[in-house]
């Protein structure tokens, strides 16, 4: 099983018609929302952070609300030199893998206009929209504030969507069928991999294409910044389960049909990032017995289960 976290953080700057700033508040945490979760299963627009929202409610955030208290205006993300992204490993000794997408999106055209909340989401119109997060503008001193904009000025919204992943390796022990009504126990180690490059997308939901690329190899594992070497190119069947409302989970299945794989397999792996860069993985086999790799033949299919999950990160970011 593989688990990921999702947080969020934002920063409101106000620039005059000059050019010169009168408001910059810094980054804030934000709320990720239910819905934003539930974004992450699917079918709820391409991209978690494609609009941002702005009003002048001032309510508390809470994880079940839907749409900010009064919308004011939406825009899609802006071409400016906010936009980044932050894929580096860097090892602080926690095991987590934190990397961050930011976007930029600026709102024009206000006069006289007061804004208190802010949001993110991930389709729609000012009047219907899927809202993911939702924070109250604040002060320096953390407290609920509201921004006035005059005529001329200029609000841009900078937005952070951080993942966090659990680098360490998850080991398990899973029974493999023989097809004869018998089974043996063999040794599973997960472990991340490709961590550091852009192949961990950060604010698409999880997409998959039939038949995706999962390759096999007799290597070991390799270290969590690449994948295992001497792999094969081979494709094994990729499909997910359909996603269930409010568990924030998917089930999948790797499939290896009786042409393909006939090796003694050690590990398995995303070996292309597109079909699943929501949390690229290698999984390495050992039977419990003696440590022998998983040996199919062309007489056998090989269907391995699999699951990701996802919640929201309240540590540190």
């Amino acid at each position: 099983m593989l688990n990921l976290g999702i947080a969020g953080e934002f920063r409101a700057v106000v620039t005059r018609a000059d050019g010169s700033v009168k408001i910059d508040t810094g980054f804030v945490r934000n709320l990720v929302l239910n819905q934003g979760l539930e974004f992450f299963g699917g079918s709820k627009g391409g991209y978690f952070n494609s609009k941002c929202l702005i009003g002048s409610g001032n309510s508390s955030p809470a994880i079940t609300q839907i749409s900010l208290d009064t919308a004011v205006a939406i825009e899609s993300i802006t071409q400016s030199p906010a936009n980044a992204n932050e894929y580096a490993f860097n090892d602080s000794g926690d095991g987590l893998y934190k990397i961050w997408e930011q976007r930029a999106y600026r709102f024009t055209g206000l006069s006289d206009v007061n804004i208190s909340e802010v949001g993110l989401a991930s389709e729609g119109t000012l009047t219907n929209y899927y809202l993911t997060t939702r924070a109250l503008i604040k002060d320096a001193l953390g407290n609920p504030t509201t921004i006035s904009i005059k005529a001329g000025e200029t609000l841009e919204i900078v937005y952070r969507i951080h993942k966090v992943i659990d680098i360490n390796d998850k080991s398990f022990v899973v029974d493999v069928k023989d097809g004869a009504g018998g089974s043996v126990p063999y040794n599973v180690v997960v472990r991340p991999a490709r961590v550091g490059t852009s192949t961990h997308n950060v604010s698409a939901a999880i997409s998959t294409v039939a038949g995706g690329r999962f390759a096999y190899s007799t290597a070991d594992l390799g270290a969590k910044e690449h994948y295992p070497t001497g792999g094969s190119v081979e494709e094994g069947v990729f499909s997910l389960d359909t996603y269930t409302s409010l568990t924030n989970k998917r089930k999948g299945l790797l499939s290896f049909g009786l042409t393909v794989a006939n090796v003694a397999i050690r590990t398995v792996f995303t070996s292309s990032p597109s079909y699943f860069s929501f949390f690229p993985f290698q999984m390495r086999f050992g039977r419990v017995s003696d440590d022998a790799p998983l040996t199919k033949t062309n007489k056998d299919t090989l269907s391995i289960p699999f699951e990701v999950s996802w919640g929201r990160y309240e540590g540190e970011l």
